[in-house]
């Protein structure tokens, strides 16, 4: 395989749609009560140019650090792992890991010089930044200790979309209006991409001590967490009159069957693709 699709596969795709769904959500948010104007483009291809680079630097992180602890040993049913396999120098990954989360730091600094928002976000884009690593490395790896899940959720949800919508704000010289719910329920939804992994790897991940919730709690919490995820969007959604949403209970419960069965690699890859598919339908479905 060609070396730029080795890195094209390693920055996991079939995942980005977590980046995009948040922004489209922050957008509708917005422009039910103001213009988006140039400005706010600008602002907009900011905020998600920071996400984007954050998840590609997490998931790679993700990657290197995984195979540093052993913790993808006993991966049977898991999709291939490139540095694992050692198609991909660990080195480099952590080299563009670090190159990305530079990147990141100056695009989150020259968006919020262009919106004109509060300083006080700048450490809270470090804090991002700095996660990204901390999220599988350090003395205390968030995915290690059950707090991927919330990490998600505050990241792609409560960051990404009020975010968002905070610096859309500050750059129209507008008031800021909090939208919650829809926050919430896109976090949930992107979260449960995580839940089908850490579920598939419930067995492999118990045998290397990494403690992920589905591993403290069990497989049936890990169930019952996916269920909530797709479930609290969908009566959120009905709630703010947004009545297409509910076409995710279809993907979403396609995604669920396969998840059950995701002891098979290919059981996993499809709950996974309709877990996105369910996020990609909502986002796309709440700007309607």
């Amino acid at each position: 395989m060609p070396s730029l699709l080795l890195w094209v596969k390693v920055s996991r795709p079939k995942t980005l749609i977590a980046s995009v769904a948040p922004i489209l959500v922050a957008v509708k948010n917005f422009s039910d009560n103001h213009e988006v104007n140039d400005l706010s483009l600008i602002v907009l291809l900011g905020c998600l140019s920071f996400i984007t680079l954050v998840q590609i630097s997490t998931n790679l992180a993700n990657d290197y650090f995984d195979w540093k602890r052993g913790a993808d040993r006993f991966r049977g049913n898991a999709p291939e792992r490139l540095v694992t396999t050692g198609k991909i120098e660990g080195k480099k990954v952590l080299t563009v890991v670090f190159i990305l989360l530079i990147l990141s730091f100056l695009v989150g600094v020259v968006t919020l010089y262009i919106s004109s928002s509060s300083i006080w976000f700048l450490p809270l884009g470090v804090l991002c930044i700095a996660l990204a690593i901390l999220y599988t490395a350090g003395p205390y790896p968030l995915a290690y200790n059950g707090l991927g899940d919330l990490f998600v959720v505050l990241f792609f949800g409560l960051v990404a979309v009020e975010g968002t919508n905070y610096f859309l704000s500050s750059a129209n010289s507008v008031p800021y209006e909090m939208h919650l719910g829809s926050a919430i329920s896109i976090g949930l939804l992107i979260n449960n991409l995580l839940v089908v992994n850490n579920y598939r790897d419930y067995e492999s991940d118990l045998k290397v001590g990494k403690n992920t919730t589905v591993v403290i709690f069990g497989k049936k919490f890990g169930a019952l967490l996916y269920l909530v995820g797709f479930l609290f969007p969908v009566f959120h959604g009905y709630y703010e009159k947004k009545i297409l949403v509910v076409l995710i209970l279809t993907t979403s419960a396609i995604s669920f069957i396969f998840l059950l069965k995701s002891h098979l690699l290919k059981n996993a890859n499809r709950a996974l693709s309709f877990s996105a598919l369910s996020v990609l339908i909502y986002s796309v479905c709440w700007m309607l």
